[in-house]
């Protein structure tokens, strides 16, 4: 596997891992207990930040490259296009909690379940098809030269969360992720 294709590999491992976080957190806010509300927006914000930013574009380049070989492809056609409305999609998420956050919005809880858990599915769904259609069709299909292509048309990028340094923005999800799993 291209060390590319397993970057983004890992990247969909780590959105995984974030994923399950907002599903436990909606579990516990349908079970009537204290949901983290803050931590679901920090993750809403980061993969606004990150997926939809800087993971996406990266596929696009690879996938406009496959497309050369494979332009039929609907799960390729599919992709594409939901890459175009994810950001919108997180956006409204993100700021869906932070009218719940600020008292502003109005709906039930189960409402707010509701959107939480459609927000992960959808997340998940695209995550699914990437890595089940798109992810193996990539490592067959593309040589030497288109990666080398496609790396001279990527900017560097550094992962807020799961890079180097984590950003003091995403400290709340680190400790979830990191130190609380320590305890």
């Amino acid at each position: 596997m291209h060390t590319l294709l397993h970057e983004l590999h890992k990247d969909h491992i780590n959105l995984a891992s974030l994923l399950n976080i907002l599903t436990a957190q909606v579990d516990r806010l349908e079970a009537g207990e204290d949901a983290d509300l803050w931590l679901m927006a920090d993750i809403a914000d980061y993969i606004g930040r990150y997926a939809d930013v800087v993971h996406h574009p990266r596929e696009d380049q690879i996938y406009h490259v496959l497309a050369r070989y494979d332009t039929a492809n609907e799960s390729l056609k599919v992709l594409l296009a939901q890459h175009h409305v994810l950001p919108s999609i997180t956006t409204d998420f993100k700021n869906l909690l932070k009218q719940v956050l600020n008292d502003t919005a109005i709906l039930s809880l189960a409402e707010l379940a509701t959107n939480i858990r459609d927000f992960i599915a959808i997340q998940k769904s695209h995550i699914d098809l990437e890595e089940a259609t798109i992810f193996p069709l990539i490592h067959k299909t593309l040589s030497a030269k288109d990666w080398l292509e496609i790396e001279q048309s990527l900017q560097a990028s550094i992962d807020p969360l799961f890079g180097i340094k984590a950003l003091g923005r995403y400290d709340n999800i680190y400790n979830v992720l990191y130190v609380k799993a320590a305890a």
